[in-house]
Formats: structure tokens, sequence, C-alpha cells
């Protein structure tokens, strides 16, 4: 719109853009080219990220509403894709911490051990969400900052090129034409940074409010999933006490067993069997012979 303003401006005088053009040096139009090409980059960054802001904003709004109707954070399972909004993206981080402590808290301490960890990944996931939302704030801050000095060089080269090729009686007739031309880049610079100023200020300032209601939202989410768990843990508390209570009425007593005595078993050395010294033979020993019968007086008698 600025641009056809002056467009007009200048075509209904009797100099337009032509003759401004033809006055500049070849470095004086390349910056030009530069700044004009600087200035549709900055109004296309301005309008894609108030796009981007404002799907952002409807989309986490819209989840903050159908996650009220939840009963269980806990429970929601979110696919690992680049579609997630930032609402659903915390939401997910939290998930994830708490699936690793799953059914296995029982205490108030293993409660703080599991939010230690979702607030962790909670803060993580903040991180890189901001990331994403200072996205294109870099390029508009560079153009409100880069703009003027640029338009600016551009007009001390052409001035200090026209001034250089004067002579000693120069008039403003010869001046004025390598002036107009040197300013030229000028007013470009500001047609690039006063319109990139304010669309940034005012992106600025969006950005903060939906940093803002991140952290809110953060905060609120790091609080349901604490009431959470503690119901949990008085759920599975319940649960081993009706099962402790109900255990007795279904098992039979059962009478403690004494541990058996075990007596040590006396063992015999074993004996190797010797085998028996053989039994010498006998001595035959030599029987006196009878005398015969003729050689013995009064043998006969005694028989």
């Amino acid at each position: 719109m600025i641009f056809h303003s002056l467009s007009l401006h200048l075509a209904s005088s009797e100099r337009g853009i032509a003759w401004f053009y033809e006055q500049m040096d070849a470095p004086g139009r390349a910056i030009a080219a530069v700044l004009l090409l600087c200035s549709f980059i900055g109004w296309g960054a301005m309008i894609q990220k108030w796009s981007d802001v404002q799907d952002v904003r409807r989309r986490n709004h819209a989840f903050e509403g159908r996650l009220r109707n939840e009963n269980a954070v806990t429970s929601l399972n979110f696919p690992r894709s680049a579609g997630l909004c930032p609402y659903e993206y915390l939401v997910a981080e939290a998930t994830t911490a708490y699936q690793r402590h799953k059914g296995k808290m029982t205490s108030r301490q293993d409660i703080a051990l599991c939010m230690g960890h979702v607030e962790n990944a909670i803060q993580r996931g903040i991180a890189r969400t901001l990331v994403k939302y200072e996205e294109k704030m870099v390029l508009l801050s560079s153009l409100v900052s880069g703009g003027p000095f640029l338009g600016l060089l551009g007009t001390v080269w052409g001035i200090m090129i026209t001034f250089g090729a004067l002579s000693e009686k120069a008039t403003i007739s010869m001046l004025a034409p390598g002036v107009s031309g040197a300013l030229v880049t000028t007013t470009l610079g500001l047609l690039v940074a006063i319109p990139a100023t304010f669309g940034y200020n005012f992106l600025l300032t969006q950005v903060k409010i939906m940093t803002t209601e991140l952290e809110n939202y953060a905060s609120s989410l790091a609080d349901r999933v604490e009431l959470e768990l503690e119901a949990e843990v008085r759920q599975n508390l319940e649960v081993r006490a009706q099962q402790a209570a109900l255990a007795p009425a279904y098992a039979a007593p059962v009478k403690p067993v004494a541990p058996a005595i075990v007596q040590p078993v006396y063992q015999a050395p074993v004996v190797t069997p010797v085998a028996p010294a053989p039994t010498p033979a006998p001595i035959p020993t030599s029987t006196p012979a009878e005398p015969p019968e003729d050689s013995i007086p009064g043998w006969e008698d005694a028989r």
C-alpha cells in the first residue's frame, strides 16, 4: 500500500520513478534492489507469522477444551508425528515419562520420583516449543535494525560520488540529481524498517502471550498428572489391602512345619578285605617204626 501510494505520487509528478532511478549509479541501484527484496521478504514473513500464530492458538484452545473431557491424562497416547500442536506435544512428553513408572508406584517417594521425570519432560517440551514460537522473529528484527543502515549506506555512497564529480563552479542544478538519486535508498530503507518495526512489536506481543499461556498450561498439566498419580497409588494400596483381608477367608490355615533335624549318619570305615596268607604245608614227622615182633623179649607174652 505504501509503495502503491508512493508510485502514484511519483508518477503524477514531472519526474517519476524512472527519472530517480536514472540518477542512481550502479552501487546505489544494487542497494535499492536489495532493499526492495527485503521489503517483500519482511511483508511475507509478517503475514506468514500472523497466520501461524492464529492457527497455533486455535489448535491449542481446541485441544485444551477436549482435554477437559478426558478422565485421565496419563491414559492418553499420542502418535509421534510432526502434526501435534504445542499443548498436545507437552501432554505427549508427560505421558511418555509416566509410562516408565506405570504400575511401579506404591508410595509418596515413587510419586516424587515420577513427577521429577514428568516435569523435566514438560520443561524440555516448553523449550522446544518456544523455539518454534520465535521463528521468523529474528528475520523481522534484522530488517528493523538493518534496513535504515542499508539505505543510509546507499545515500552516503551516492552523495559521496556526486560531490566527487562536481567541478569548482558547481550549481544546485548540477548537485540536485545526484543527491535525489542517493536519497532513494534512504527512502527504501525506511519503507523496509517502518512496517517491520510495527509488525515485529505486534507479533512479539502475541508470542509473549502465547508463551505465558503455554507456561500456565504446563503448570496445570503437571498438577493434574500429580493428582492422578496420587489417586493411582491410593487405589493400588486399597486393592492390596482388600486382597490381604480376603486371603485368609479363602486359603486354609497352614501349620508351620518345624525344620527337620538331620542326624549325622555314622559310616563305618570301609575295610578292604585282605587275602588270607597261604597255610604252610605240614611238615612230615617221622614215626618210629615198630620193632619186629621177635626182637622184643616177652612180646609174645604181652600179646
